[in-house]
């Protein structure tokens, strides 16, 4: 499993593995096959569009190195099509304010994943890692009844959530926010615990904690019960909300492949009698025909092993929980960098957390040394070790590095898909323009402008480009002068390389869920190693959040 992810991510790394902005500098084109460049160059913008999609078809003029990359780059990609989400509260207008869509869309959908999941393991208090203004807590508390800590680095987030909550009309003492900045050491853990346990003795009981399912085996029988218990916070009766997200309409299936056969999970993830169908005609048993149809893939389709399932227990690191013990259900939403490692980590140590919900983003910001090439939190499953440490053994000075994951942390083909002819033209302004710039830079000896500078720049033409950067310069009329020359000098030197821009970005969205499917295995990998059942479960609408993959653990 993941050898054919190094493999391929090893084989493909021109296409992955630079920065944007030296697009000219390091010509990154010429890495391109020829016999690729002839016919990608040949598309149409709305070919290129679908390209990303056009796994099953053959494409005759296509030579057969890039219809074998199309084919890998689906095969060793998770499936993304959000799972089916019944049961979601809705939330009140106030309860709304300062939500955008995208925002309202991920707190309503990850609320109810999270109720579940604490449902499931028993848990009657929610710890939400990178709290922010607390919309989710605040929610999680209002519409679902529970006890909420929220842990913040930032006072100043803290302060705001604990205004925001005074004006929402919550329960006193539900939610109880903390700062502080979670690290890995036995220091901090110890410290987190005790401010946690500080926290949660301060949390006034709600009315749906009071009676929550305290023995995990006792949910599957009582949740359906206990779905409608209302805190005393004022929760509207109604359970759904259908016209929550007209704007963004979802999937009414999920359909995964498992072992060469098609797995329909016709999951309300409300409703512990959640049922797992297996058939080989791509079709659930709603009638909802399946967007992947292929019952018949090589052994090395990482979609065959696409996580889920119970898992052994006895090899986690805790200690008994006693009598009186919380059980908690740690969460987060876009953790950043090494945040979700580090959660990992507490979950693993801490006996009172017993359920983890937590969905990554900014795979790129994990601390990496520069001197060894390595990412401090990456691998960390022992799968993946041992298969990344042969891969670099075989290739002497290749590792992956942070502009990859950078990659992985970008928007998926969903939206690439959307892309019009005036979006397509105004990306590749801003490639273009920017590469041109770094050339300038580099062959002119500039130093490099304030980010702000080139953000605020005019990309409706490259005249108006080259003259609001030079004019940002302290420089004289002469200087400037020389400089608009050079600039444009390059432009027409680089101009006739533009029609790669989309054509490497194509590629890239190609590569993109091959990364982030690295690294979600790896620490998924790294908890059921620890005996925890875990689950790799797409939560959101690709389309609005595309970092849409909940990581949910649960060690029953």
């Amino acid at each position: 499993m993941f050898q054919d992810l190094l493999r391929f991510l090893y084989e493909f790394a021109w296409i992955h593995n630079f920065v944007t902005t030296r697009f000219f500098v390091d010509e990154v084109w010429r890495h391109m096959p020829q016999e690729w460049r002839d016919v990608l160059l040949a598309l149409t913008a709305e070919e290129l569009n679908h390209l990303p999609f056009e796994f099953h078809q053959e494409r005759a003029h296509f030579p057969p190195s890039l219809k074998r990359f199309l084919q890998m780059s689906h095969k060793l990609s998770l499936i993304r099509d959000q799972v089916n989400i019944l049961g979601k509260k809705a939330v009140d207008p106030n309860l709304k304010r300062g939500m955008s869509p995208k925002k309202l869309h991920e707190v309503t959908n990850m609320s109810a994943v999270v109720m579940e999941t604490a449902s499931k393991a028993g848990c009657d208090v929610i710890v939400d890692i990178g709290s922010g203004l607390g919309y989710l807590g605040q929610v999680l508390h209002k519409c679902y009844g529970y006890s909420v800590v929220g842990v913040e680095g930032c006072d100043g987030h803290v302060e705001r959530a604990e205004k925001r909550g005074a004006k929402q009309d919550l329960q006193d003492g539900c939610i109880h926010n903390v700062t502080f900045n979670l690290q890995q050491t036995g220091e901090h853990l110890n410290v987190f615990h005790d401010k946690v346990s500080k926290a949660l003795r301060s949390l006034k009981p709600c009315v749906h904690s009071q009676t929550a399912v305290q023995n995990p085996c006792q949910v599957d029988s009582k949740l359906k019960s206990e779905r409608d218990t209302r805190c005393q916070a004022g929760v509207s009766p109604q359970d759904e909300n259908p016209n929550l997200d007209n704007k963004y309409s979802g999937m009414e299936v999920c359909q995964r492949i498992y072992r060469g056969r098609n797995i329909c999970l016709c999951n309300d993830v409300s409703d512990n009698t959640a049922r797992t169908v297996v058939n080989a005609s791509g079709m659930c048993p709603g009638g909802n025909e399946s967007t992947q149809t292929s019952p018949n893939l090589p052994k090395n389709d990482i979609r065959q092993e696409y996580p889920g399932g119970e898992a052994e227990t006895s090899h986690v690191p805790v200690a008994a929980l006693s009598s009186e013990e919380r059980r908690v259900c740690m969460i987060g939403l876009h953790c950043c960098g090494d945040l979700t490692p580090t959660m990992l980590w507490y979950f693993l140590h801490m006996s009172s957390v017993r359920a983890l919900c937590l969905v990554s983003c900014c795979y790129h910001k994990m601390s990496f040394d520069e001197d060894t090439s390595q990412f401090n939190s990456f691998p960390l499953s022992e799968n993946c070790r041992e298969a990344y440490a042969d891969m670099k053994r075989q290739h002497p000075g290749w590792s992956l590095h942070p502009v990859s994951l950078r990659l992985a942390a970008q928007e998926t083909r969903s939206r690439w898909k959307a892309q019009t002819e005036t979006d397509h033209d105004t990306h590749v302004r801003h490639v273009a323009y920017r590469g041109i710039l770094e050339a300038f830079f580099m062959e002119a000896e500039v130093g490099q402008l304030d980010r702000k500078v080139i953000r605020k720049a005019d990309f409706s033409s490259f005249d108006a480009f080259s003259t609001s950067i030079v004019t940002g310069l302290d420089v004289s009329n002469e200087v400037r002068a020389e400089y608009l020359r050079h600039l444009q000098e390059l432009h027409t030197r680089h101009v006739q390389h533009f029609c790669y821009v989309e054509v490497m970005t194509c590629l890239q969205v190609l590569v993109q869920p091959v990364l982030e499917t690295l690294l979600q295995l790896d620490r998924h990998t790294y908890l059921t190693d620890h005996g925890v059942a875990a689950q790799l479960v797409p939560i959101f609408q690709e389309n609005v959040s595309p970092r849409n993959i909940a990581l949910i653990a649960n060690k029953q």
